[in-house]
């Protein structure tokens, strides 16, 4: 009896012993696989963190990057990178408000190019045109020098017209002519490259016999489209100067409508 409780101490103190052993040491192979779960998990997160920096560059590389450009003046000043056929708003209300001013204000003097001709304007004699009616008209220097902000096509009928409705007293410094716009809508794109601006004006005729003025609307549509600025030379007559200010912006007007009035 007591031969047998010996055999099973001695048979209960080596599974002891054996699981003892096992739970606080581990086999060579233990050790194995559990570098190699572990040499798995550290591969894993390093993918998933490449794929992360893959997507961060590809939308890095999508993004135009913003660019200075330094003026003659010294000063920087930022752009952004647009398509070929891509102006901002701005930059489309910008160059109608500018053409229509220099085109429909009929002072009868030169546009001032330098600060004595703005203190002493010299006389605007015009430029002669045939006009719709196949008489000889004439136009201001300032609506010729804006007319190359038209389209090829609509300068000559546009210039035409003008010749027709600008009073000879222009000429005469007894007639004045002011451009009084009041409203200019947001540029709607209506194609690629293509917008139209809506316009609210009055035209105001001043004349040594009428002081009050008379105001006639000038509410118009106007379609303007994108072009390829066209790049100055550093040596170019004064000719050729005004036709690239003018057109420095890439915009030019290709039709001009009346605009139809709104309900009441």
């Amino acid at each position: 009896m007591s031969i047998h409780k010996n055999i099973n101490s001695q048979t209960e103190d080596k599974r002891l012993k054996f699981l003892n052993r096992t739970t606080t040491r581990f086999s060579r192979s233990d050790t194995l696989a559990l570098f190699t779960v572990g040499t798995f998990l550290l591969h894993l997160l390093v993918f998933v963190i490449l794929f992360l920096l893959y997507g961060s560059y590809s939308q890095l590389s999508k993004k135009a990057p913003p660019t200075l450009v330094q003026l003659e003046s010294g000063k920087s000043i930022k752009v952004a990178q647009l398509g070929s056929l891509e102006r901002t708003p701005q930059v489309v209300l910008r160059f109608v408000s500018d053409t229509m001013t220099l085109m429909m204000n009929w002072s009868g003097n030169l546009p001032a190019t330098t600060v004595e001709d703005a203190v002493e304007p010299k006389p605007d004699s015009g430029i002669g045109i045939n006009s719709i009616s196949n008489s000889r008209g004439k136009v201001t220097h300032g609506a010729w020098q804006a007319s190359y902000a038209l389209s090829s096509d609509f300068r000559k009928e546009f210039l035409e017209l003008l010749a027709e409705i600008t009073p000879s007293g222009v000429f005469k410094r007894k007639t004045q002519v002011v451009f009084v716009p009041q409203y200019f809508q947001q540029p709607v794109k209506i194609a690629e490259g293509k917008w139209k601006v809506r316009m609210v004006a009055n035209l105001t005729m001043f004349e040594q016999s009428n002081k009050l003025g008379e105001v006639i609307p000038f509410n118009k549509e106007i379609f303007v489209r994108a072009v390829e600025a066209p790049s100055s030379p550093s040596k170019i007559d004064e000719l050729a100067a005004v036709v690239y200010q003018v057109r420095s912006s890439g915009l030019e007007i290709y039709a001009i409508r009346d605009l139809p009035q709104e309900n009441l």
